[in-house]
């Protein structure tokens, strides 16, 4: 009796020394996937920063285009005048006129000389290319008379204004009024003119 209870003393003992079993390992929870780079136009994508491609920039002008912008561009196909230029030049004769068509220079008035205009005729326009078109430029200090100048051709009208524009040819005429001398300015060919390659517009 003895006996039994030392070897159940001694099994009970050799059971506490029995390694325990090790409880496994705690296992880290996985790294996130990193997620894809959005994609350009998805939702949430940062939108590309713009780029300047070619012809962003507006680019300059010929210099022939240049010049004759500076002219009024009244003459597609003839250029402005350069120093030293051989070329015949072309005055441009662009005045104010009021509502009753006074003008406020005087054009110029060589017989046979090519002249670029640009007038506007508000007092009883006649916007064809047959009638004429009066304007005025009294003499000055409050003398009588003046100078009547009369024009006739490449009449258009734009938003209700009869514009006078482009090459006209100078030639005399004779006054009406007494006190009034009396010029008159004709639509000539421009196309003639151009292609001469004579001629040249000068700055006004």
């Amino acid at each position: 009796m003895k006996h039994l209870f030392l070897a159940a003393a001694l099994g009970l003992a050799c059971a506490a020394c029995q390694p325990s079993t090790p409880a496994p390992p705690a296992t880290s929870p996985p790294a996130p996937s990193q997620a894809p780079a959005a994609q350009p136009g998805a939702p949430g994508a940062a939108a590309p920063s713009p780029t300047t491609g070619e012809g962003a920039q507006a680019s300059a002008p010929p210099p022939g285009q240049a010049a004759m912008a500076e002219a009024g561009d009244l003459v597609p196909g003839i250029p402005a005048c350069k120093t030293g230029d051989n070329r015949t030049p072309i005055p441009v004769w662009k005045p104010t006129v009021d509502a009753q068509n006074n003008v406020s220079t005087a054009p110029p008035q060589e017989d046979g000389q090519v002249v670029v205009l640009a007038l506007e005729s508000h007092d009883e326009p006649k916007c064809n290319d047959t009638d004429v078109n009066v304007f005025k430029l009294a003499n000055p200090n409050g003398e009588p008379g003046g100078l009547e100048i009369r024009v006739r051709g490449n009449s258009q009208e734009v938003d209700g204004v009869c514009h006078l524009s482009g090459l006209y040819r100078n030639e005399a005429a004779k006054g009406t009024q007494k006190d009034w001398a009396a010029t008159q300015f004709t639509a000539a060919d421009a196309s003639e003119i151009a292609s001469a390659n004579m001629h040249c517009v000068q700055s006004p």
